[in-house]
């Protein structure tokens, strides 16, 4: 699999598409209640530094987008906190509702909703995943990010203010239906190296059956297989049941890649097997190409524009591009 710096660069993750209904009243729970940051904002979305990779939320209506009534379980947003319990105690105070933290060989996480469903979860290491392959990249992730925090707010015990602004987002898990289908688009189709859990080792190693770690840069993409038939009491007492794919439902995020050249990398796609419906559309903010998964998730590829590079979220585009880890 290749492993040049070329290739990495090509398919670091810079933007994660979030679409909602109401984008006021997304704009006061992610500002408000998450207390994060607008980098860029214009009349029909807002984009937020999220440590390695752009937060951007976009109505859904203006895209043709359904999503769904209930919480969409398909894509896990994982931000990295250092105190799991100040950082839950914090956000309930600003009305975030919270599932059970669980606590295991992991470390910590709790589960938490948008008004949309998305589906958004609090991580704190522990010392055992620390010492495996992934480790490496959050250590490496948090030691850029571990100062930042909220300066000039104050809390209402009078020391500094939670935010989740300055906290990177370090995984995205995508729940898939099959592991190896999975594997064939990102360890085979978008060439995109492994970092843990791969598709020759997981079957020989601890970790999780079917989960697979890729490097994407600062947020790392984690695909994590669905198990079919699982007794009914082992789903409710584990930290991380199975889940339900629908790829009906599934339109309400997108993971966006860095394609230093599109037209390269969509013939690279297209020798693997990997083809898009539209092809590549051309705008003033670059060039863009859309995929979908074979569960459904949808990912684009994207070479910015001169014109993108020079705006707010285009000079953190090229941080993230700068980094390496």
């Amino acid at each position: 699999m290749p492993t040049d710096a070329a290739t990495l660069a090509e398919r670091r993750i810079v933007y994660l598409f979030l679409y909602v209904r109401d984008l006021a009243a997304s704009r006061d729970f992610f500002e408000r209640a998450l207390r994060l940051r607008v980098l860029e904002e214009d009349d029909a979305s807002v984009k937020y530094d999220t440590g390695e990779v752009i937060l951007a939320i976009n109505r859904a209506d203006d895209y043709g987008i359904v999503l769904p009534d209930e919480h969409d379980h398909s894509t896990d947003i994982v931000f990295l906190v250092e105190d799991l319990d100040a950082a839950r105690a914090a956000l309930e105070e600003r009305g975030v509702t919270f599932t059970e933290t669980h606590r295991y060989e992991i470390g910590a996480i709790t589960d938490f909703y948008d008004l949309d469903g998305h589906w958004f979860t609090l991580y704190e290491t522990s010392d055992e995943s620390l010492t495996w392959p992934s480790g490496d990249r959050i250590q490496a992730v948090r030691s850029l990010y571990r100062s930042n925090g909220s300066p000039g707010l104050a809390g209402p015990h009078g020391g500094p203010e939670f935010s989740l602004h300055g906290k990177p987002l370090i995984y995205l898990f995508l729940f898939v239906r099959d592991a190896d289908e999975a594997a064939g688009v990102y360890a085979d189709g978008l060439a995109i190296r492994d970092i843990e859990g791969g598709p020759c080792s997981r079957a020989s190693t601890a970790d999780e059956e079917g989960v697979i770690k890729y490097d994407t840069g600062g947020c790392m993409i984690a695909t994590h297989s669905l198990e079919t038939v699982r007794p009914e009491e082992e789903i409710i007492d584990h930290p991380c049941p199975p889940r339900t794919v629908n790829p009906r439902e599934m339109g309400g995020k997108a993971v966006v890649f860095h394609a230093p050249d599109i037209e390269v990398a969509v013939k690279e796609l297209a020798e693997r097997g990997i083809h898009s419906p539209e092809g590549v559309v051309r705008s003033s903010i670059g060039a863009t190409v859309k995929y979908a998964d074979p569960s459904g998730h949808v990912f684009f590829l994207y070479e910015p524009s001169e014109g993108a590079l020079r705006s707010p979220s285009g000079e953190k585009l090229r941080t993230i591009l700068s980094r390496t880890y």
